[in-house]
């Protein structure tokens, strides 16, 4: 069996949030460090994209824990993505992970970015700046 896996890119726009992304990670962060493998920056990168998006059809991990009556309860969905930035007339490429929050404060074409870095300052980004997430669809699986 062979595993088909395709990619959407989706233009987004950053925005300044909420200002709780870092409480998030904070609050998660051990959690977060085992399920992704590195220790993220405690805050998020908050994207508008130009259409909602089912994160569920592209996450392959979450934030979870199980509660004392035994039943599975999800923080996050989180999704593997590629950010790209335009600078300079070239494209930058980052590898990261969109998350939604699933207290839903956020609509279905808002995202919170979960880097190592602080991408706000490691790319000296603004707000209403232009990104393009790439989310990568797996596929089902297919005989071969």
């Amino acid at each position: 069996m062979v595993r088909r896996m395709t990619e959407i890119r989706i233009n987004g726009h950053v925005f300044t949030g909420v200002m709780r992304g870092s409480g998030i990670v904070d609050y998660h962060f051990f959690r977060f460090v085992g399920t992704l493998g590195f220790e993220p920056f405690k805050g998020t990168l908050n994207v508008k994209l130009d259409q909602p998006v089912d994160i569920s059809l592209y996450s392959t991990k979450a934030i979870e824990h199980v509660l004392l009556d035994g039943t599975k309860k999800i923080n996050a969905l989180l999704a593997p993505v590629i950010l790209i930035m335009k600078r300079e007339g070239k494209e930058e490429h980052y590898d990261c992970w969109a998350m939604r929050d699933l207290s839903n404060i956020y609509p279905a074409d808002i995202i919170e970015i979960v880097a190592r870095d602080n991408i706000t300052e490691k790319f000296s980004m603004k707000d209403n700046e232009e990104v393009i997430v790439t989310f990568f669809d797996i596929g089902k699986k297919s005989k071969k």
